[in-house]
């Protein structure tokens, strides 16, 4: 994975229904290589999960392609479900956009420890569950003195509940038990296109 084992993942992954995964995925540019992988090391690759949900992973922070701009448009007609995670800073997040807007939103930036959990929006029911879970574990461990940071947990542990998949785990939902990596296709507007026109 992104650095290798212990060195933190600095990743974005975002989660589409099935039904609409295939249009998704094209939406985005991407196409199968034709290679698979167990665990998702590739820049781009997509899982299908058993749970109905379709994973696209990419395995730097700040996705070019799923930022706040891009998600407005692509869930217009479906729900997209995005997590941010970058574990050498201890800052993760989970959204989700349906309608063209962000329907709620929780995040957690690590610099100050394990505090600081901001949250928006009409949040889903599995959030106040995993929330005291969390916060319970937290406080066992020495709450604000202990060495772990178990509130960087929530926002992943909530997009779990809802989709059935974590990037630190393994995954039982995954079907076939691999992903298909993916290549983007470059915008048509390439250096040697503009170059011609000049």
């Amino acid at each position: 994975m992104d650095g290798g084992p212990g060195m933190g993942f600095s990743i974005s992954w975002c989660a589409v229904r099935e039904e609409g995964a295939d249009q998704f995925v094209r939406k985005l540019g991407l196409l199968p290589t034709g290679e698979t992988e167990e665990f998702p090391e590739s820049l781009i690759s997509t899982g299908k999960l058993d749970t109905g949900w379709r994973v696209i992973w990419h395995n730097k922070y700040d996705c070019p392609y799923l930022r706040p701009e891009d998600l407005a448009d692509l869930s217009s007609e479906r729900e997209v479900l995005l997590c941010l995670v970058e574990e050498h800073v201890m800052a993760s997040s989970s959204q989700l956009w349906t309608g063209g807007k962000r329907k709620w939103w929780i995040s957690h930036e690590g610099e100050n420890g394990p505090k600081g959990l901001s949250v928006d929006g009409d949040l889903p029911t599995e959030f106040p569950a995993v929330r005291k879970e969390m916060e319970e574990l937290q406080l066992a461990e020495g709450g604000d003195d202990a060495g772990v940071d178990y509130i960087f947990e929530i926002p992943l542990k909530v997009a779990q509940s809802l989709v059935g998949f974590k990037h630190d785990e393994n995954c039982a939902h995954l079907i076939g038990g691999h992903f298909v990596v993916m290549s983007r296709v470059t915008p048509k507007t390439s250096i040697l296109s503009r170059l011609l026109r000049r």
